[in-house]
């Protein structure tokens, strides 16, 4: 059987994760806080999802999808 790790798995297999820390102003946050709620997943996750939308289209010539 194979060992496992302690804490999350990574992000990406070939890609290696960096910490990220950002301040938002109290409203912003609660605005977050709701948006990542109603889709049922944690605010650095909706952070992640949306950032990595928003790069992916900001490539293309389509605009970014609205949430």
């Amino acid at each position: 059987m194979q060992h496992r790790r302690p804490g999350r798995p990574p992000l990406d297999d070939v890609d290696p994760s960096v910490q990220c820390s950002l301040r938002l102003p109290a409203k912003q946050y609660d605005a977050l806080y709701r948006a990542a709620s109603r889709d049922r997943v944690t605010v650095p996750e909706y952070i992640r999802t949306t950032l990595s939308a928003r790069l992916r289209y900001e490539k293309s010539d389509e605009p970014p999808p609205r949430r």
